[in-house]
């Protein structure tokens, strides 16, 4: 235990309605432990969506270390709101969510105290962090026939069965008469790289796992490498196409003609018309033209 004198101070922002809300059932433990640890601990429960964003970046230059507590929105919070202080302080992050893709990709437990275990004793990482048209986002920005599925699935839903929620919306929405109501002809710059045909999803992120699948992610994903992982699937236009894609999406072998698999320090995306996006599993907007680049090794945060 630190001496008095030694102590630290940490804000520490949850989202007390996260998954079954299992955060609340564990916090006397997780605040034990940090308390024993040597952190005097400022806690901030989230009362509406954006509050954990606007108070970490009124607050977070005010702390030693900042850490937060939900699902794949509160992450995309204290993300923007760590950017938007200014601070460079280190984070934590104890997922409580119901897919918890970025914490998989980083190996952090979605056992609550485990996780607070790799707070106190894990060691810091720098991972990059998107920007989607000037806004912050965690690790993914995506549109098209998937993106839906993690804001439009009922929350008891994803409680009550977790991933299968997902996986049986986005097989649903693989009916092919949504395809054209998804699909948007689209001019893609990727570097000096660009594309154009009809697309019915496309994504760029930094992650390892999307709606807890591994396969859509290119190979040799990493999260500090300053590079954005890309996907973007074209309109198929026969069911040979569409049986080539679900085969792809399956084994992650994605080199096929309707697939374009690639990394870049950014990507532009035109369409023709305005359409739906997701960041990190929220709702992000309307838009025809995307920006998104990254910020490299722009967030300190602890890993096992």
């Amino acid at each position: 235990m630190n001496k008095i004198g030694k102590r630290k101070k940490m804000l520490f922002v949850y989202n007390p309605y996260s998954g079954r809300g299992e955060i609340g059932q564990a916090l006397s433990d997780i605040l034990w432990r940090f308390t024993v640890s040597g952190y005097d601990v400022m806690v901030h429960p989230t009362s509406a969506p954006l509050d954990g964003q606007s108070f970490i970046s009124d607050h977070a230059g005010e702390y030693d270390i900042v850490v937060s507590s939900g699902g794949d929105g509160m992450l995309h919070e204290l993300f923007a709101g760590m950017i938007n202080s200014g601070s460079e302080v280190t984070c934590g992050y104890i997922p409580s969510g119901t897919i918890n893709d970025f914490a998989s990709s980083l190996m952090i437990s979605t056992n609550p105290v485990e996780a607070t275990e790799t707070i106190v004793n894990g060691k810091v990482k720098a991972i990059d962090a998107g920007l989607f048209n000037g806004s912050v986002f965690s690790y993914v920005a995506a549109f098209g026939i998937f993106t839906d599925v993690s804001y439009s699935t009922d929350q008891t839903m994803k409680n009550a069965i977790g991933f299968f929620a997902y996986l049986i919306e986005i097989l649903k929405s693989m009916d092919p008469r949504r395809f054209m109501d998804a699909s948007a002809h689209t001019r893609i710059r990727l570097g000096d790289r660009e594309y154009e045909d009809d697309y019915i999803f496309g994504f760029a992120g930094n992650t390892l796992s999307v709606g807890g699948m591994n396969n859509i992610v290119p190979d040799g994903a990493e999260m500090n490498d300053g590079l954005l992982d890309c996907i973007f699937i074209k309109t198929p236009r026969a069911l040979g196409g569409l049986d080539r894609i679900r085969q792809a999406l399956m084994t992650g072998r994605l080199d096929i003609p309707e697939i374009i698999s690639a990394k870049s320090e950014n990507v532009e995306i035109f369409m023709d018309k305005p359409v739906a996006w997701t960041l990190d599993g929220e709702y992000g907007g309307t838009t025809d033209h995307a920006y998104i680049s990254i910020k490299n090794r722009a967030i300190k945060i602890t890993v096992p």
